[in-house]
């Protein structure tokens, strides 16, 4: 019973999250979850009380799996080139394989119209990849890694949003070149 729970929950989870990352926080609702997963919608408030509560626990377990993946990939790399392009592919296989934009992406778009605890989890996220990029470029020897991480992460979520606006992968892999050319390094 407590399986059927956590699988429950987990199924709620993956098909919020595939329509908040198509349609953002606020075209998802409970009803449609519920629906398609053939179930009625009060049985979303049974492991998610509120849609806050809901939107909280993605971004939270969206970060937490972003974060896996960037370590799982990294872990054996000792050159922070090799690293960066892992961070980098991680972003493209989102948009490539899944055909999907970063969950931040979106709900940051969305943040003024977003309770505040889930404009702060979707800051975390970003907060935890500016951090690492920043490690990632002073190991690299930029002379700004701060400001080169910004402006990464900047680049890569805004050439996600591009790319998938306009059906062209390429706006994003002439951002992911640009990135790993070591450009943004060199120009702080």
């Amino acid at each position: 019973m407590l399986m059927d729970r956590v699988d429950s929950a987990s199924k709620i989870l993956d098909i919020a999250e595939r329509r908040m990352r198509l349609t953002g926080y606020n075209a998802v609702s409970y009803r449609d979850v519920a629906a398609e997963m053939g179930i009625k919608s009060a049985s979303l408030h049974y492991h998610y009380p509120r849609k806050e509560d809901l939107g909280i626990a993605l971004v939270r377990r969206y970060a937490d799996v972003f974060s896996e993946r960037l370590k799982a990939r990294t872990s054996e790399l000792s050159d922070p080139h090799d690293r960066l392009a892992q961070f980098v592919d991680i972003y493209r296989f989102a948009l490539k394989e899944q055909q999907l934009v970063c969950l931040c992406a979106v709900l940051g778009a969305e943040a003024p119209g977003l309770p505040p605890t889930i404009t702060a989890e979707v800051k975390a996220f970003f907060d935890t990849n500016i951090i690492w990029l920043t490690q990632e470029f002073a190991a690299a020897g930029a002379t700004e890694p701060s400001q080169s991480a910004k402006s990464t992460l900047s680049l890569l979520e805004g050439a996600m949003i591009v790319s998938s606006v306009n059906n062209d992968g390429s706006v994003f892999e002439a951002a992911a070149s640009l990135i790993q050319s070591g450009a943004l390094a060199s120009n702080g």
